[in-house]
């Protein structure tokens, strides 16, 4: 199996790689706060657990602040200035750089790595969407698609459905409810012959790998593009992997998506189309890797 990483030698101008003593004390930082973690609390990622993060507090607070009723466009929204600087992966080169040079770098990324994979796809479905980021991303890059999202977070799809309207984007952004763990989610169907993607979503739901993916291959879409972090994949002889390995240990993320997919085109039922290791993450603990299918 291999996993595809383009070996970029110039990194996207404006960003510069950081020092190698600069990653080395951001790396023991990074590693010590997992060991703290494994230690101190360990995490199990429930329902329950996930809810209370996302749902009750990240996506409740979105909902009451309203944000977006501040920003003259979706630009100003998504790239809201934030000067503070972290080390992130950039065209696969670890830089210290500003959280909004990053993320306005990211939105073009994102987009343009999901319309590598999309099969010229102009309708496309996120599932596990939350307030719909990363649709308003691609929306900002692709104008013409027509955009669904679905998450289990109510106040998340709540705060997206406000945002869209506010921009004027209801008619090419929509959200609603699903919950992928239930075969029987009157929402399944939607994807039927549809392209969808996962961001960083099926890494909530550890315990359900498998079933999650045997309820999208039964609601029969087009094509499947899963973008999720791992264990799996990650090489250990190299200190940021180490480094990633202890932090998805640490806080009970998924670790078997990967291997469920690989061991289910053995078994014929579906066909991976590319395997890639992403090339841009907010942190330098927890980027992910792509794995891009379809239901045979």
């Amino acid at each position: 199996m291999n996993i595809h990483a383009t070996d970029t030698k110039a990194v996207t101008p404006g960003f510069a790689p950081a020092s190698l003593s600069d990653k080395a004390m951001s790396y023991a930082i990074d590693a010590a706060r997992s060991i703290g973690r494994l230690a101190l609390r360990r995490v199990k990622r429930t329902a329950d657990i996930v809810d209370s993060e996302y749902n009750l507090t990240h996506w409740q607070r979105m909902l009451s602040e309203k944000k977006w009723t501040k920003a003259a466009n979706v630009d100003e929204f998504l790239i809201q200035k934030n000067p503070a600087l972290g080390l992130r992966k950039v065209d696969n080169q670890i830089c210290r750089t500003a959280a909004d040079d990053y993320y306005r770098y990211r939105a073009r990324a994102l987009a343009d790595l999901l319309a590598r994979h999309t099969g010229g796809a102009t309708e496309v479905i996120e599932l596990g969407a939350g307030c719909g980021i990363n649709l308003l991303s691609l929306h900002l890059s692709h104008p013409d698609w027509r955009l669904r999202g679905f998450d289990i977070a109510p106040n998340g799809i709540a705060a997206g459905r406000e945002i869209a309207a506010h921009f004027g984007l209801s008619d090419r952004i929509s959200l609603d409810k699903i919950d992928l763990t239930d075969s029987n989610d009157p929402n399944y169907p939607a994807i039927k012959d549809q392209v969808v993607f996962t961001y960083f979503c099926i890494e909530q739901i550890p315990y359900d790998v498998r079933k999650v993916v045997d309820n999208i291959i039964a609601a029969r879409p087009k094509r499947v593009i899963n973008i999720e972090p791992t264990t799996e994949l990650l090489n250990l002889s190299s200190p940021r992997d180490i480094v990633s390995f202890l932090y998805i240990c640490s806080v009970d993320y998924q670790t078997q998506l990967f291997s469920t997919l690989d061991d289910y085109e053995r078994q014929g039922r579906l066909r991976v189309l590319a395997r890639e290791r992403m090339p841009f993450a907010p942190t330098i603990h927890n980027d992910g890797f792509l794995y891009c299918w379809e239901p045979t």
